[in-house]
């Protein structure tokens, strides 16, 4: 039998059982209970070696920051922590407040933030990190909080929309975010006026940018060189993240090599410094979602699978429509054969996992898992219907 699509060389098959790095996903949902992240520390730490290897192939200096909004578990962010030069994308106080709690000092963390309230810009300026600014009304508030000088960086709107199978949700151009184009000279006027040193421009396209979306992303950054080349007092170029994993076997993300092949034509001769914020590249497929079939039933023309899991735990289908690969974690070669619609145990018309998917046959009782489930999973969690959150374990290889 061909390899399955998801597996890695941390989230394998061994002896017909479904393991992260060696350990029994059985074991750990036995162990922890139901629902159940399990994050691989090898693979966070592999996926940030990449993108440094890519970045390092630009010849530019360059600074990673790690969107902290991905996943914020303990584990996660003590496991990028001890790679030493990694910092920290935070879009609020608390997540401030978070990266300085696990060690990350102030100088490595960036704040790229929208629709900022007084309190929330005087709380960012107490702590002394640096901000990137999308809005006229923040940077004249900014500006009253901070002495002449300051340096600050300005967020501009791509005025492209890419994103993950085309959805809107998740294609950031011509949204709520950064200074429109028109508007861009204006800006740097104002910042000027308002005696701010524009350090930073910035720009984020999307999430989950597929490899047939290079040419908008390549406009998107010839976009950034153009008003970067007008810009004396600057120092570094933020091409935000975007960069996403398969969700699916037909999936083609972004390759890395394109992504740093496009960073070096359009912006590599500016001489600044690269800056990018990834989230999903660097945890997406370091995680899986452990969950119990509670309800196997057939309702009408469907046999629907019930798991204890609901979007509450994670949003990606319901709220985005984007699938998850569901693996029988005691079968997981066992012959898909049987259509069934997943659905989670939310009073929520919307809590479903998965609409007429062909698996292997289930039983109630039996675990699944779900992947990728590293990025946007707990980090999104609520406690809708008071069904609470699951439980997150970060795990190294089995000596």
């Amino acid at each position: 039998m061909d390899q399955p699509w998801w597996e890695t060389s941390s989230f394998r098959i061994e002896s017909d059982r479904l393991t992260l790095d060696g350990h029994s996903i059985r074991d750990l949902a036995r162990e922890h209970g139901t629902p159940l992240y399990v994050y691989s520390a090898p693979t966070v730490r592999r996926q940030v070696e990449q993108i440094e290897q890519a970045l390092r192939s630009t010849g530019c200096p360059f600074r990673i920051y790690y969107a902290l909004k991905a996943n914020r578990s303990s584990g996660v962010l003590q496991t990028l922590r001890a790679q030493g030069w990694v910092g920290i994308d935070a879009c609020s106080p608390r997540e401030v407040v978070h990266a300085l709690s696990h060690g990350f000092p102030r100088s490595s963390i960036s704040v790229t933030a929208g629709m900022l309230s007084n309190r929330d810009l005087d709380l960012l300026v107490a702590e002394g990190v640096h901000m990137n600014l999308d809005s006229f009304s923040a940077l004249q508030r900014y500006a009253a909080r901070v002495a002449p000088g300051s340096h600050v960086g300005l967020r501009l709107n791509p005025g492209v929309e890419i994103g993950y199978g085309g959805r809107a949700k998740v294609a950031y151009g011509n949204s709520k975010f950064g200074f429109y184009r028109d508007d861009v000279q204006r800006a740097l006027q104002v910042a000027m006026d308002l005696d701010l040193v524009v350090d930073t421009l910035h720009i984020h396209c999307g999430w989950g940018i597929p490899q047939d979306a290079l040419p908008l992303f390549e406009q998107a950054l010839a976009e950034l060189a153009a008003v970067a080349a007008q810009v004396r007092s600057l120092e570094v170029l933020n091409v935000g993240g975007g960069l996403g994993a398969r969700q699916q076997e037909s999936d083609t993300p972004l390759a890395l090599d394109d992504w740093a092949k496009a960073l070096w034509k359009h912006l590599g001769p500016l001489g600044k410094t690269l800056a990018c914020e990834l989230g999903t590249q660097v945890v997406a497929h370091a995680g899986v979602l452990v969950t119990e079939v509670n309800t196997v039933e057939i309702k009408g023309d469907r046999t629907w699978v019930g798991v204890d899991a609901g979007h509450n735990v994670n949003v990606y289908p319901a709220h985005y429509g984007i699938p998850l690969e569901i693996i029988a974690v005691d079968r997981p070669l066992a012959p898909a054969q049987v259509c069934y619609t997943v659905a989670g145990n939310l009073n929520e018309s919307v809590d479903m996992f998965a609409f007429d998917r062909v698996l292997p046959e289930l039983a109630e009782g039996d675990l699944v898992a779900f992947f990728p489930a590293g990025a946007y999973g707990a980090s999104m969690a609520s406690d809708h219907c008071m069904r609470g959150w699951a439980k997150e374990v970060v795990v190294e290889p089995l000596v």
